[in-house]
């Protein structure tokens, strides 16, 4: 595989987003970066990364669900705003709830045995439930409307706070990363821990390819005034 933007990657191997989520490559906020400096960046060896990222695209046509619709790629500013609000905003609320009620009860539940990592989890979640929920209402009531017209200053410079808001939540994620070990929970976690973790996980994935769909694919067409 040629070295080329992350975006380029997932484009052409929509299922690759599965690999670099396992292997913490972010291809979302930075999906502008370079596959070959992602690798170095994570501490991989460039030719074993490469390899392995080869024969789990060989196997995944037949082990996976499509994660990016090449479809996607095609559609116009206003098809996309309805997908994107369709298929992540809702489902996005809805796993929120669901982490922060879960959270909640481990909390209390695990306190004695992991005060440290819980509180540290807890409130960097708070941080990004808030994010989120705030980013989705900017979107839907103020940008997405701008975005549906033709481009002027004033929508750019929006489109371009939002990708900061990106690089924000992508932050925030991370650092949920490292506190969960990965979204593994502590040897003497009950199944609701194991559980939280999961759906943090998948909440975490679901956004990762809405950002990947913004930044990589709703921005630079409405910029270049593809609008259809």
């Amino acid at each position: 595989m040629k070295n080329q933007k992350l975006s380029s990657v997932v484009k052409a191997y929509p299922l690759a987003t599965i690999f670099f989520n396992e292997k913490h490559i972010d291809y979302c906020c930075r999906g502008d970066h370079m596959l070959y400096e992602a690798i170095a960046e994570a501490g991989y060896e460039r030719s074993e990364f490469l390899s392995s990222l080869a024969t789990f695209l060989a196997d995944a046509q037949d082990n996976y669900k499509a994660t990016v619709d090449p479809s996607l790629h095609g559609l116009s500013v206003a098809s996309l705003i309805d997908h994107i609000e369709a298929t992540h905003h809702s489902a996005e609320r809805a796993l929120i709830a669901e982490v922060d009620d879960k959270l909640n009860t481990i909390l209390r539940s695990h306190y004695k045995n992991h005060k440290e990592e819980l509180l540290r989890v807890h409130s960097l979640f708070s941080d990004l439930r808030k994010e989120l929920l705030q980013h989705f209402v900017l979107e839907e009531e103020e940008v997405f409307p701008l975005l549906r017209e033709e481009s002027t200053p004033q929508s750019i410079k929006m489109v371009e706070s939002l990708e900061d808001d990106h690089e924000a939540a992508g932050a925030l994620i991370k650092s949920l990363q490292e506190a969960t070990r990965s979204f593994e929970a502590p040897e003497d976690g009950c199944p609701t821990y194991v559980a939280t973790y999961a759906s943090m996980k998948t909440l975490f994935e679901d956004i990762f390819l809405h950002i990947y769909k913004e930044n990589s694919i709703l921005f630079p067409k409405y910029k270049k005034g593809a609008i259809q």
